[in-house]
């Protein structure tokens, strides 16, 4: 399970979790993968490294394995309770919530956020064409060396006159 720090909580933390943890995070033992006790720290003071931590969530202490690592010239603070984990599998885990994060994004540029369904098959029909229509876009933005959805409403408006224009086009008007 990948999920961003601000939904730490004592429920969510269990085997498997990889997360980013806040530099401001206070942390009850910390101990270096190198074998040097750090004691009590904000995640945020502790160097570039690998280190067994023991995270404090309301009344239970939970073990995790963190990663302080430079990723795109900053600091991300990354955890999993998968103490098995390495470090390049623990970074490649959590960069997959950047497809989620990427989705959600795409669903409110295409305005379809606010849909409410009465029927299970009448949800599962519309997540079926939402994807596609997600999936069709993300191939258009990239067939035209876009960036993102709003630069391809952008290219819409200007390269092709908008609505009224895509409705000529298309013989729909």
């Amino acid at each position: 399970m990948v999920f961003d720090s601000w939904y730490l909580s004592k429920e969510l933390v269990e085997e498997h979790v990889v997360s980013e943890l806040r530099s401001n995070r206070r942390v009850l033992r910390v101990t270096s993968l190198e074998g040097r006790g750090e004691g009590h720290l904000h995640v945020g003071d502790l160097p570039p490294g690998s280190y067994l931590v023991d995270l404090t969530m309301k009344d239970r202490v939970v073990r995790v394995k963190l990663f302080g690592l430079e990723y795109k010239g900053s600091r991300l603070n990354l955890y999993t309770t998968d103490l098995e984990l390495d470090e390049g599998e623990a970074l490649e885990t959590w960069r997959v919530r950047w497809e989620v994060e990427k989705f959600h994004k795409d669903v409110k540029a295409l305005g379809m956020q606010d849909s409410s369904f009465l029927k299970r098959s009448r949800l599962q029909g519309y997540l079926l064409l939402f994807v596609m229509v997600v999936n069709a876009t993300r191939d258009l933005i990239a067939s035209l060396n876009l960036r993102s959805v709003e630069d391809l409403l952008r290219f819409v408006e200007i390269r092709l006159g908008g609505v009224l224009g895509l409705m000529k086009t298309f013989k729909l008007r």
